[in-house]
């Protein structure tokens, strides 16, 4: 067998294979003797069918498909060996092949064309400066922060009677439009958290209930269905029902005494930090809030990286090639008129994961089994903290790491994921940054503006990585 290449432009080439006879003849006459054992054919005992006439009934298709494998085989070595960066696949050169019978034993010889992937010229430090936002938290927002905080580490009292700023527990009873209870309806406790009820009017009604006071509750009571299955914790199906209404027998009532702004709170919140006043408290607190937006402000960068490499980065792909491709892939069953609304879009996917891939090598970027089973792990124990004391608990977790390790979908996300982190790390060290601090407000609307244009664009790709140790990438 022999394979050759001829390059037909700057990324395109076309290689022949010769598969000569000696190459599939030993493998055909194997084929032939499985068959003439395990043949049934009418007339003959089990085994004794001629080996002429098992060749005549199967010898075609046995010689086909071992000229197949011999193709598929050589063409993935040919690649790998010449270390050839494809894209798509090689497609058959209609021109230039045979149109072979395979009724005989043969010398073949097939022609396939192949797309080349670009050498890609990648200099992060040369790149225009890519904004990255800090968000900035105004004096409302951190109100709002050490008000929650204060509750959270307040004092919970039980008072006579409601206030606004009150929960209410109790049970609840489903009930006709009679008011007589029904068999067999809803009946369950609830908790009523009256300033997070939607209407005014209701907060004003549930404003001096007592305990043990009865409330008949009414759709009118609520903004929509959507609100009474989040207050009541009832079913949609429930919700929805004609002339529904619960009967609410007030149980306890539960009120927090914000705590003091002192020091002793302070030691609550930062435990071992040395804040002593409410300045440097609230400093701490913006400092964290702004923080915990790093999630959505790194997300935005990411695709302001994307962006400004896919508009720097020259990169020519070949095109009528990756056409064709398209309508002759089978997976992609796309018309030629399709390929042409949808081309653009197609080639800035491949043109990011082409830059991608190279910044992978170049920066030895790998994600290691270990690493998706420590996150999964930290996830478990973010959820259900572990007793260092307890130990079967560490078994335990193993076991459910284990479980989410054969959930190969799973298992991909959370590879992706990790690669985008590693990614993310060496855009910010690698490439020109320019922070700008903007309040939350402005970054939804650059978030959401950036959200609408890709999605009018089409504008996405899927990470092509694989966890193992060999990763590689395709195309």
């Amino acid at each position: 067998m022999n394979i050759t290449r001829e390059n037909t432009g700057d990324l395109t080439a076309t290689v022949r294979i010769e598969i000569l006879k000696q190459d599939y003849e030993e493998k055909v006459i194997k084929q032939l003797k499985d068959f003439q054992h395990k043949a049934n054919i009418p007339g003959f005992r089990p085994g004794k069918v001629p080996v002429g006439l098992v060749r005549k009934m199967y010898g075609k298709a046995i010689v086909a498909d071992e000229v197949n494998k011999i193709i598929s085989d050589s063409l993935a070595q040919y690649i790998q060996d010449e270390k050839l960066e494809v894209l798509g696949n090689p497609l058959p050169n209609g021109e230039k092949n045979h149109d072979y019978t395979f009724d005989a034993e043969q010398d073949f010889e097939f022609y396939f064309d192949m797309g080349m992937a670009p050498e890609i010229g990648l200099n992060l430090s040369a790149v225009q400066p890519v904004s990255r936002y800090v968000i900035t938290v105004d004096d409302i927002m951190l109100d709002n922060y050490i008000t929650d905080m204060r509750k959270r580490y307040g004092n919970s009292i039980h008072p006579e009677t409601a206030g606004e700023e009150d929960m209410i527990s109790g049970e609840i009873v489903e009930t006709g439009p009679d008011g007589e209870i029904i068999e067999n309806g809803t009946k369950k406790n609830v908790f009523i958290n009256i300033s997070q009820l939607k209407k005014e009017d209701t907060k004003k009604r549930f404003t001096g209930l007592k305990k043990e006071d009865k409330v008949v509750l009414t759709p009118d009571f609520f903004e929509d269905s959507e609100e009474v299955v989040k207050v009541l914790g009832i079913k949609e199906e429930v919700a929805n029902k004609e002339g529904i209404s619960f009967a609410l027998t007030v149980n306890d009532i539960y009120h927090t005494d914000p705590a003091n702004l002192d020091a002793e709170f302070f030691g609550k919140v930062y435990p071992g930090t040395e804040i002593s006043n409410e300045e440097q408290f609230r400093e701490q607190v913006r400092k964290d809030a702004s923080a915990s937006f790093s999630g959505e402000t790194d997300k935005l960068f990411y695709h302001h990286v994307t962006d400004a490499l896919l508009h720097e980065i020259p990169i020519q792909l070949p095109d009528l090639f990756l056409k064709r491709w398209l309508t002759e892939h089978k997976e992609s069953k796309l018309t030629p008129e399709e390929v042409e609304k949808q081309y653009g879009s197609f080639t800035e996917s491949m043109k990011w994961q082409l830059i991608e891939n190279k910044l992978i090598r170049e920066h030895n970027i790998r994600v290691e089994e270990a690493e998706i089973r420590d996150y999964i792990k930290s996830y478990f124990l973010r959820q259900i903290p572990m007793n260092s004391e307890d130990p079967e608990a560490e078994k335990r977790f193993d076991s459910l790491v284990d479980t989410v390790m054969k959930n190969n979908e799973q298992v991909q996300k959370i590879n992706d994921e990790l690669y985008t982190g590693k990614l993310l790390e060496v855009f910010k060290t690698n490439l020109p940054v320019e922070e700008k601090e903007i309040s939350y407000e402005e970054f939804i609307t650059l978030a959401s503006a950036k959200h609408d244009h890709d999605h009018e664009h089409m504008h996405h790709h899927e990470h092509d990585h694989e966890h193992d140790q060999d990763h590689k990438h395709e195309h």
